[in-house]
């Protein structure tokens, strides 16, 4: 603690040794101890700023008044001094928290005094409130419709706001401090609702079809951007999405049957149906209407939820950590791959795999991403233990529109139909597991084993093998 003598009125501020040597004394009196012990357990920097008890138009300053009115009634009056000084200047500092978009906080507390778990529930109040992810520590905040992950760095920066805002000192480390507890003490992120869409003005439930306000406590991480709307009267998929309707019909080639499977796929990236453990790949030749379906996809996702990449991204854990809090992975005009389908495998699979940021942590969590593969040609896959087979529904577009056909804006008038199309494939699969059973078929399907064939020397010799239910002919040993 630094004491500075300060004489208040017309002082120069200049002491002899012996008003120190005086000052000195009566710091050591018995009855200033009890206030000394208190304003050493105050913040290191505080100054004591001791002030003459009188006021009188003269330069004078502690020496002058025990000159005049003896060394008792000095004591008595530097003992007052110091005594109102502790009960004004000295209270506990008021904590005033207020900054843009965060709650106020109006609190007696001193803030050099806080432990690190304190100030952590603080930094809740601050923001309103926050969660974690045990998974990945990362913090989240709820901004009124989902649960959107904060960087460390922006805790840290806020955490410094704070400090500076009431006065406070702080380094690095006990900011760091903060933080570390905060990802203790911070209640952890629930499992979302399957059955439960986020939309931009609140959430539908697939199984009793109510849609209701945005909740905390639905613990969405996403919603897809667009505006909920109940179907008007008469409408149609054939008369209100008419260029969705075109595009579907080219694409299945105008067979209902894969036509339902193909709105099947869409479905799952619309509920993001990740548990059902599958993941599409479309193949056909160039201009057949591979690109649409991955826009539709992503329209139906929310861009912002959406990430591209390539396919051997996924078997490497720097290469993962691009798609990290994303519902939908997007690998578009995957050039010939041939490997084993590792991080494929584990991330449809729902297993825990390896995230590698730069600049970051390591750790691991499960994707909980629906997963999009196109080509020209089929992916080679080596794995042959049936862990990418069970998952791989393939969709082949085999016919490519004629020039004359072909319209540039085909996108854009599709993206204005989407509320259409939502509630089409809403009202086309009220039960999700028909959509499920539907994409299992697909998987099934002899279109989807002649790709396979294609893509695999093996399935393709396969083939030519006949089932029989018996064993006969020749035993060779």
């Amino acid at each position: 603690m630094k004491v500075i003598y300060y004489p208040l009125l017309h002082g120069s501020g200049s002491i002899t040794p012996n008003q120190k040597s005086l000052l000195r004394r009566i710091m050591m009196l018995s009855p200033m101890k009890p206030i000394l012990a208190r304003l050493k357990r105050r913040k290191p920097q505080k100054w004591l700023m001791v002030g003459s008890p009188y006021r009188q138009p003269r330069k004078a300053d502690w020496d002058d008044y025990r000159q005049k009115h003896g060394i008792e009634a000095t004591k008595q009056a530097f003992i007052e001094g110091v005594y109102k000084l502790s009960e004004n200047n000295m209270k506990t500092n008021k904590i005033l928290v207020n900054c843009d978009k965060k709650l106020s906080i109006d609190t007696d507390t001193d803030i050099a005094q806080l432990a690190p778990n304190q100030l952590a529930k603080l930094l809740i109040s601050r923001y309103g409130r926050l969660a974690v992810n045990m998974e990945s520590s990362t913090i989240y905040n709820y901004n009124g419709i989902i649960w959107q992950p904060i960087k460390d760095s922006e805790l840290s920066r806020e955490m410094a706001n704070f400090f500076t805002e009431n006065n406070t000192h702080f380094s690095m480390r006990r900011i760091n401090g903060v933080i570390d507890v905060l990802k203790v003490i911070a209640e952890p992120i629930r499992e979302r609702d399957l059955d439960v869409i986020g939309f931009a003005n609140g959430v539908l439930n697939t199984k009793n079809h109510k849609f209701s306000p945005h909740n905390p406590d639905d613990w969405l991480l996403h919603e897809n951007g667009i505006t909920y709307t109940e179907a008007v009267e008469g409408e149609t998929l054939e008369a209100n999405a008419p260029n969705y309707t075109k595009w579907l019909n080219h694409v299945s080639g105008g067979n209902a049957d894969k036509a339902r499977r193909i709105k099947a796929g869409l479905y799952m990236v619309l509920a993001n149906r990740y548990d059902w453990q599958l993941f599409i790949e479309v193949t056909g030749v160039g201009g057949s209407g591979k690109s649409v379906f991955m826009h539709i996809a992503e329209f139906l996702t929310g861009k912002h939820n959406t990430s591209s990449g390539e396919l051997k991204s996924l078997d490497d854990a720097r290469g993962r950590a691009q798609f990290v809090g994303k519902k939908l992975i997007l690998l578009p005009d995957q050039r010939k791959y041939s490997g084993d389908g590792e991080g494929l495998k584990a991330i449809t699979g729902g297993d825990d795999v390896g995230i590698d940021p730069k600049y970051e942590k390591q750790f691991s969590m499960v994707m909980k991403s629906v997963v999009i593969i196109t080509g020209n040609r089929p992916m080679q896959f080596t794995e042959r233990h049936n862990g990418i087979a069970r998952r791989r529904v393939i969709f082949h577009f085999n016919e490519s529109v004629p020039d004359k056909d072909k319209d540039k804006k085909l996108t854009e008038k599709i993206e204005a139909e989407i509320p259409v199309i939502i509630r089409d494939l809403l009202l086309e699969f009220t039960q999700p597991e028909k959509a499920y059973q539907l994409l299992l078929e697909q998987r099934d399907s002899g279109e989807a084993t002649e790709v396979k064939r294609e893509s695999d020397p093996l399935i393709d010799f396969c083939a030519y093998l006949i089932a029989m239910e018996a064993a006969s002919g020749i035993v060779v040993v």
